[in-house]
């Protein structure tokens, strides 16, 4: 998915519409934090059915923000592009070997006896306690969950941070892909860590190396879509690492 440079009006640019570009950009970058921080820590001691509704109605928000605005608020033609065989190939690789790492580090931690054995297990139980309200604390309910989150929600989130985010910092600012990609990457990242907080504690390590690594994510995927022009190669590699993430979780389904 792109868009074209070409804007359907030109001229020079208003203060108003420097505004308007301003909290888009703000909207854009933040509200996924503001939405994992609602429903993973305001939204624990809530109902689980109004839990579950904040987290909906925050994801419909989210993922239609991009079109809604760049049909009808800038008016950008865009597009979506053909898969690139040369992105599919580096982001497959890039994700079956990430993947591959964390489930192989996973089925490790939960089966030994170290110094890793209390950080799963607090990680079990925290994905319990939120899987148990909802009614898919159970192998068959998670597989659903799994594959919702591997095949639909990565390339949602490709589409979102690696297309509109990205381009729209490189519209407001216009700087140059590296401070583009950081400052993107950067908002992507931050969601993450409130999420990896919420599962690990934020004075553990994991949480922060993680992170690291979902930023250093990230950046390979933009790379991937400057290089080729599409989101695909990136959604295949996030579905991958998402499904690595996945299995480590169905293990610790009883």
């Amino acid at each position: 998915m792109d868009k074209t440079t070409e804007k359907t009006k030109t001229g020079s640019e208003t203060p108003s519409r420097r505004t308007r570009d301003a909290l888009i950009l703000l909207f854009t970058l933040f509200f996924p934090s503001i939405l994992t921080w609602g429903y993973f820590v305001y939204g624990k001691g809530l109902d689980p059915a109004v839990s579950k509704y904040i987290f909906a109605v925050g994801k419909s928000i989210q993922f239609a923000f991009p079109v809604v605005i760049a049909a009808f608020v800038l008016k950008e033609r865009w597009l979506v592009r053909k898969p690139n065989g040369r992105g599919l190939f580096v982001g497959g690789l890039f994700g079956l070997i990430v993947g591959l790492a964390i489930f192989t580090l996973g089925r490790y931690g939960l089966s030994s006896n170290d110094s890793l054995t209390p950080l799963f297990e607090r990680l079990r139980g925290e994905l319990l306690a939120r899987l148990e309200p909802l009614g898919l604390a159970n192998r068959a309910a998670f597989l659903v969950l799994f594959a919702f989150y591997s095949i639909c929600h990565s390339g949602l989130e490709e589409y979102y941070w690696r297309w509109f985010a990205f381009n729209r910092v490189l519209a407001f600012r216009r700087i140059s892909f590296i401070p583009a990609a950081l400052v993107a990457n950067g908002a992507f990242t931050l969601h993450h860590i409130i999420l990896l907080g919420v599962y690990f504690g934020y004075d553990n390590w994991p949480t922060w190396f993680c992170s690291f690594g979902v930023f250093v994510g990230g950046l390979v995927w933009q790379t991937i879509y400057r290089r080729t022009g599409s989101v695909y190669g990136g959604w295949l590699s996030h579905g991958l690492i998402d499904a690595g993430i996945f299995a480590v979780g169905f293990l610790m389904i009883p």
